[in-house]
């Protein structure tokens, strides 16, 4: 069971933003506090999250968006 002092603990954790300045340890305990994170990096001290993707246009082809510069091209 956690303690009432762990939990608060938890719950001050600040999340994680493009462009913090962090150590790895910190890095570490803010990523591990984001269950929902998909993807996060530490690159020498400083934080890139990862934008979420669209699912609608994700994995379709180009030509499918009702492009018109595409029918030309394939004609």
């Amino acid at each position: 069971m956690i303690s009432a002092d762990k939990t608060s603990k938890l719950l001050t954790i600040p999340p994680l933003e493009n462009g913090d300045k962090l150590t790895r340890a910190e890095f570490e305990r803010r990523y591990h506090a984001m269950p929902n994170l998909k993807k996060a990096e530490l690159i020498e001290g400083v934080v890139y999250v990862a934008s979420p993707l669209r699912i609608k246009s994700h994995g379709e082809p180009h030509a499918s968006r009702g492009d018109n510069r595409a029918k030309a091209i394939a004609v």
